[in-house]
């Protein structure tokens, strides 16, 4: 999910995260997701996946106070099978020239494992090409940055872009359509 800062990837990741069983977070910031048990250094986030890993529901939060809790949670995710991976702020993780061995191999060989990855960045270029080449599909919200755009059409047809109508989100009861 692409867009600039309250565009709504955030929000949609989190909608997406209720939906999800045996979810692990990377909550860059810090303050985005709740609904999980949240670990902040390496040892509890090895520890309550050793607790929770045989579960069909789980949800772990990692909110990193350093470099390690990142570099640890893509390892973590590398190990496990049949999980949904969310990263808020990917970017940091993947700019356009680096990126984690560990999300690097998730990207390209954990669908063999089940592994579902879901990744918010504010800048489409700002994305390692790893990421955007494996992607199932994309949500770009209010892009409108030329360099962006322009990454985007490099493997997208958006020819038809011009004649869509903006989403909008719908209230129903609890729930939310789209």
């Amino acid at each position: 999910m692409l867009g600039r800062k309250g565009s709504g990837k955030s929000t949609l990741a989190r909608h997406l995260a209720t939906k999800t069983k045996r979810t692990l977070i990377l909550d860059t910031l810090g303050r985005d997701y709740g609904g999980g048990a949240v670990v902040h250094d390496r040892a509890s986030l090895y520890q309550y996946y050793s607790q929770v890993q045989h579960q069909s529901d789980f949800c772990i939060i990692a909110r990193p106070r350093g470099d390690d809790l990142p570099v640890a949670f893509f390892e973590l995710c590398k190990t496990a099978e049949s999980i949904w991976m969310i990263v808020d702020e990917c970017d940091r993780y993947c700019g356009p020239s680096q990126i984690d061995p560990g999300l690097y191999w998730c990207l390209n060989y954990g669908r063999q494992f089940g592994i579902s990855v879901i990744g918010c960045a504010r800048r489409a270029a700002s994305v390692n090409r790893t990421w955007t080449a494996n992607a199932d599909w994309i949500v770009a919200h209010q892009t409108q940055e030329p360099i962006d755009l322009e990454y985007l059409a490099k493997f997208m047809d958006i020819s038809g872009l011009k004649d869509l109508e903006p989403f909008q989100w719908r209230r129903h009861g609890h729930s939310s359509i789209f």
